[in-house]
């Protein structure tokens, strides 16, 4: 029996197979979840239906934002026309459920034909079919004897032996790569003709989720888009959406961590990094995982997928840092990126003789991207050098490089901006986004931008043979809370299928919250609501003023909030994420790093700019009057080095990885990439280095001489000492609020996701 998904409310018809709602010439797509909740009600029209029964079959057990029911009634409320406090369509059953009032007409689901009325058509037109069968068979046979009678031109060939094949290896690779640089040569030229648009201005969403979605691929015949959806605990599903009917599909039978995903040449498998253990443990088999590094380089069979989901076929085990973005070759050969001591090479990986090795590595640059071109069978590696240029190098398949080029930045660029340049169907030239725009890179280095209806780029691809691109596109909202030690969440943390019985008795608070989204799905009160992402809120020292970092204005500026008031303190114009920031000792004074050079700016925003030898990343810590640690690229990413300020002079410590650090005592300590805290000398010429092995850290930051820590697993706060020993613990943080930034007078401030709004469009 077919179920009917197609029913109407007073004038509205509502389709949940096309996740649409039509009202006479006006149709609204509607988040598939939204709709689902509404088809439940409808399926049980004038029946109250508890939170429990919807979280269970809408959601089936996967983890949601908070009050995520809270958000689709109101949003069906707003569509439908309701009211809440007087509904006519919805009602409110306090501590219990919904129940649809108004009255469901349910559309019939076509008629199958008869099993004679399919027959008798089958035959009719079998009748139409026969004389073009006829004729198609006759030309077959008369091919076959002409192949068979015709005689043989060509000449013999001579039958090569081992040391034929030995002598003439090195000439065919050297012809491969004279065959390689022509190409080249020609596809530069080729990409003038490409189908790629200057400018694209039409933008159509594809999903409208409450998980957000990312790593989104066309199929090779692009019947399909297959992403990652997340599905909560910092794991995902697999999916597929099929692009004209719009049916999605989940793929995988469990959710894990999953990387980017692409096809095998064939089509017929999935190819991603996985990684097998995202759970909680303790200190130390979370070390211990983390060590062996559960990394897998997983295949899925797409076919068998779209009728049921599947169990990943775990193929190879990785014991590295890291292995990402694998790319299927040729008879069961696969290449990626494997990290090792926290440098990147490439991989060959042969699955039918369990082969691994090396394929290509570099001891100058630090390799951050790579794509592989299967039409002209060649590898893309991206990487930075020591002079802080980006490289894009082209590979044949046995990793030798006959094409080396800078990649030439558009005036305005910082030198650290990264480029994950991906092949365009044809191999012709590379599509990168960074910094949230598009460009199209050719195969010599030269960026061209490309302008889009979105400025909110997460990754684009193009399609297999038309204009069109798929895109992720979206943003995360990051507010910034200030609370009491102690201080316990707001409701808004809470869900229905954790504690029903709680959000019951605020059932009434729910309610008038209802038209208020954003006050009900904070963990903590924020002291400057926007929807813009917020972050590292600081302190000033000798003041009661509070920086911060926010993009409500279009591009990351530094704001101060005073006396319950936010405002805008600087106003750059290279658009270029801040990194990073800190007040001078005397509470007068911030700096940062933008454009590659050092800002200073004063309170009443007066602007002063220094330029270095080499490009800022990012400012740490202003210690002193003239003294700063600021981060470099040299090239690997985080490298930790001394500013002396009057002398404009940058003095090399030759640690890297550093994501934070602070002087006290003369002693820096810093954190590194990994959550691993250590401390060293702020004198450059005493390089020892003590590791606190106590703090196992998601992030730290210094307050009142005391380091101040939250722990990866438990998310508790906890206080230590200089010597990283164990004061006592704080306070227990949360999820999606963890991410501590200072401490005065028992009042914390922390950065706090609310929501990661991440969806794929079609822009044509």
């Amino acid at each position: 029996m077919v179920e009917k998904t197609i029913f109407y409310i007073n004038d509205f018809q509502i389709d949940v197979s096309r996740s649409v709602l039509i009202k006479g010439d006006r149709q609204t797509q509607v988040e598939p979840k939204v709709l689902k909740v509404l088809f439940l009600l409808a399926q049980r029209q004038n029946e109250v239906v508890t939170h429990q029964e919807i979280m269970e079959q809408v959601w089936q057990g996967a983890e949601v934002v908070p009050n995520a029911l809270q958000r689709c009634i109101a949003i069906l409320r707003k569509e439908l026309g309701d009211d809440a406090k007087s509904p006519t369509i919805i009602a409110t059953h306090p501590r219990i459920g919904y129940r649809l009032l108004a009255q469901v007409r349910w559309q019939s689901p076509p008629v199958a034909q008869s099993g004679s009325e399919a027959e008798t058509k089958a035959n009719n037109t079998g009748k139409h079919k026969f004389p073009g069968l006829l004729l198609i068979s006759t030309a077959f046979v008369l091919t076959a004897l002409a192949i068979v009678l015709w005689p043989d031109t060509q000449p013999n060939r001579d039958v090569l032996t081992n040391s034929d094949v030995l002598q003439n290896q090195s000439s065919i690779q050297n012809q491969n790569t004279l065959q390689n640089q022509d190409s080249l040569k020609n596809q530069d030229s080729l990409q003038n003709q490409d189908s790629l648009k200057n400018q694209y201005t039409q933008i159509k969403p594809l999903t409208q989720t409450d998980a957000h979605e990312s790593h989104v691929v066309f199929s090779p015949n692009a019947d399909y888009l297959v992403f990652n959806r997340y599905a909560g605990s910092c794991k995902s599903h697999i999916w597929a959406k099929h692009l004209a009917s719009g049916k999605e599909t989940q793929l995988t039978s469990q959710p894990s961590f999953f990387g980017s995903v692409s096809f095998t040449g064939d089509g017929r498998e999935l190819i991603f990094a996985a990684k097998n253990q995202c759970d909680k443990l303790n200190n130390n088999q979370q070390s211990k995982i983390d060590k062996q590094m559960c990394w897998s380089l997983a295949t899925l069979d797409f076919s068998l997928s779209l009728t049921s989901p599947q169990i990943p076929n775990f193929r190879h085990q990785c014991q590295a840092d890291k292995l990402q973005t694998p790319k299927a070759l040729s008879n069961h050969q696969y290449a990626f990126l494997q990290s090792e001591n926290r440098r990147y090479q490439l991989m060959h990986y042969n699955d039918l003789s369990k082969e691994l090795r090396s394929l290509y590595t570099s001891e100058t640059q630090y390799i951050y991207h790579f794509d592989y071109d299967p039409k002209n069978k060649r590898f893309a590696v991206i990487s930075r050098d020591n002079d802080f240029n980006n490289i894009l190098e082209l590979l044949d398949e046995n990793g030798q490089v006959y094409s080396r080029e800078t990649i030439k930045l558009i005036p305005g660029m910082s030198r650290y901006q990264l480029f994950a340049g991906n092949f365009e169907p044809e191999g012709n030239y590379l599509l990168a986004v960074s910094n949230n725009r598009l460009y199209k890179m050719s195969l010599s280095g030269q960026l061209q931008w490309v302008q889009t209806p979105t400025t909110n780029l997460i990754s684009v691809v193009k399609h297999p043979t038309k204009q069109t691109l798929l895109a992720v596109q979206g943003k995360k909202d990051i507010d910034i809370a200030q609370l009491s030690l102690g201080e316990k969440p707001s409701l808004g943390e809470k869900n229905f299928a954790q504690d029903q019985s709680e959000l019951g008795q605020a059932e009434s608070d729910l309610n008038q919250a209802e038209s208020d989204l954003n006050s009900i799905t904070l963990p903590f009160s924020s002291f400057a609501r926007s929807s813009a992402q917020e972050r590292l809120a600081l302190y000033q020292p000798n003041g009661d003023k509070v920086a911060f970092i926010s993009d409500r204005s279009g591009d990351d500026q530094l704001w101060i909030w005073h006396n319950g008031k936010a405002s805008q303190l600087s106003f750059e114009t290279t658009q270029n994420t801040i990194q990073s920031y800190r007040w001078s000792p005397d509470g007068t004074r911030l700096s940062w790093a933008s454009g590659d050079k050092i800002v200073i700016t004063d309170l009443n925003g007066k602007v002063e700019y220094l330029n270095t030898h080499k490009p800022i990343y990012s400012v740490l810590s202003w210690y002193k009057e003239n003294q700063l640690l600021v981060s470099l690229s040299d090239p690997q990413p985080g490298g930790l080095y001394h500013l002396n300020l009057e002398q404009n002079k940058l003095t090399r410590y030759g640690v890297n990885q550093v994501e934070s650090a602070w002087v006290l005592q003369n002693k820096i300590i810093f954190r590194n990439t990994n959550g691993e805290v250590f401390t060293r000398s702020v004198d450059v010429d005493k390089t020892e280095t003590k590791q606190l092995s106590d703090l196992n850290s998601r992030t730290i930051f210094i307050a009142d001489r005391s380091i101040y820590s939250v722990d990866k697993n438990s998310l508790m706060l906890n206080q230590y000492n200089l010597d990283g020993q164990l004061t006592k613990p704080m306070m227990r943080l949360k999820a999606t609020a963890w991410k501590a930034t200072g401490l005065k007078d028992e009042q914390l401030l922390l950065s706090q996701f609310i929501a990661i709004d991440h969806d794929i469009v079609m822009l044509e």
